[in-house]
């Protein structure tokens, strides 16, 4: 068995998903990085802009081969597009979610956080097992130089994970592996070990653009080009000051990132047969998986770290009323714990800055930074149509933050009927 066939076993071995070997050269992923970053595309994100990430040389001299990783964060839960297709006028009754079997509140009072943040930070997880197979790799090879990185250094792991076969490239920027979707975190290891490279994976997207058509906010600019400072992720995560008003709208009730051009992807749904006949994308194709397009197609994990955490709130936040003007607000229980999957706006609202500081310690979401959060919710009842929640975006227009005072006046114009 060849050593890089035994450091894939070693890598499945430590809990990953996917993995494949990539030369330490993407010249055409390398390249469209500064150009992209010069279009503006990056937003306020200037660390994209590091030059050490148009050649790997600079962050290990003596690299010769990428080990690309995957892991599955996708659970079984419904989609976000799916549950907001339960979002009825005002008036109508209680609706049900697909995966339940009791009634909830009108999906327009929840809000959406995305799949990648329900449960424990993705860094600490995938770094401890990057770092066990770090460790099976020099074990293997006392004279290996390794250098590990998950999102956190100047390494464009996509582009390497393209090369390895480990998926292919989306329109929507996503990396897609054929039999198991896109839901999947990537981590590298670079070596110095000259180590046998597997094949990229050929393009299966097609002719298919639903992921260019259903972004909200138009950041899908063409087919594979992301425009990051028009993403929705960027607007509720990476922004750290004031949301464009333009797109306020556009983000619905998003509070931390977004997954709607990775929900509406066939390689994510319905399962689709690729022994023979057409793609996913291709207009033969299209009919069908529109008709049938279900979720359950794109693998799931049964880690505990991606489930939904339960979050528990201890005491009731100084901003939530309990009366309006058009009667009683629904109680908000403030010792039961909720699920972060479809969560009701006003159980987010009732978080406290102590609170927020505790829950989310080891959680995507603390990137969020708390005056992020509360001018997410803002935004997100604002878009809700919810008149319930006036008092207590009044009160959040009181709050000694700038930021939140502009987000919450805003909200309030809306649910008043103003633009």
């Amino acid at each position: 068995m060849s050593l890089a066939s035994i450091i894939k076993q070693r890598a499945l071995e430590a809990g990953f998903d996917l993995v494949g070997i990539a030369p330490p050269a993407a010249l055409e992923d390398l390249e469209f990085l500064p150009q992209w970053v010069k279009k503006g595309f990056g937003g306020e994100l200037h660390y994209l802009a590091d030059p050490r990430r148009e050649d790997p040389r600079r962050v290990l001299p003596s690299v010769k081969s990428f080990i690309c990783v995957g892991l599955i964060y996708n659970t079984p839960h419904p989609y976000s597009t799916h549950v907001a297709e339960l979002a009825a006028p005002e008036s109508a009754p209680e609706r049900v979610l697909p995966s339940r079997n009791a009634p909830t509140v009108d999906a327009r009072s929840r809000a959406w956080i995305s799949r990648y943040a329900w449960g424990k930070d993705y860094h600490y997880v995938m770094r401890g097992k990057l770092e066990q197979l770090r460790t099976a790799v020099e074990t293997l090879a006392l004279k290996a130089e390794t250098r590990v990185y998950v999102d956190t250094g100047p390494v464009v792991e996509r582009a390497f994970a393209r090369l390895s076969g480990m998926g292919w490239m989306g329109k929507n920027t996503c990396l897609i592996n054929e039999q198991k979707g896109s839901w999947f975190f990537l981590g590298v290891v670079l070596t110095n070990l000259e180590l046998e490279l597997d094949l990229p994976a050929p393009d299966r997207c097609g002719s298919c653009t639903r992921c260019v058509e259903a972004c909200p906010t138009g950041a899908l600019v063409e087919p594979y080009v992301m425009d990051a400072s028009r993403c929705i992720s960027y607007f509720n995560v990476e922004l750290k000051g004031a949301i464009p008003e333009e797109f306020r709208k556009a983000i619905g009730r998003n509070i931390v990132g977004c997954d709607i051009c990775q929900d509406v992807c066939p390689w994510n749904n319905r399962p689709l047969p690729v022994a023979s006949g057409p793609l996913p994308g291709d207009a033969a194709r299209d009919e069908h998986a529109v008709a049938g397009s279900v979720p359950g197609r794109a693998a799931t994990t049964n880690l505990p770290e991606f489930q939904p955490m339960q979050v528990e709130v201890k005491s009731r936040h100084p901003l939530v009323a309990t009366t309006n003007e058009d009667g009683p607000v629904p109680p908000l229980s403030t010792t039961e714990p909720f699920s972060l999957f479809h969560p009701r706006l006003e159980e987010l609202a009732a978080i406290t800055e102590e609170d927020f500081q505790l829950i989310f310690a080891r959680s995507p979401i603390k990137r969020v930074k708390y005056r992020g959060w509360l001018r997410n919710l803002c935004v997100a009842m604002g878009n809700s149509g919810n008149r319930q929640f006036i008092p207590w975006l009044e009160a959040a227009a009181n709050s000694p933050h700038p930021l939140v005072q502009e987000h919450a006046a805003c909200a309030l114009r809306r649910l008043r009927g103003g633009v």
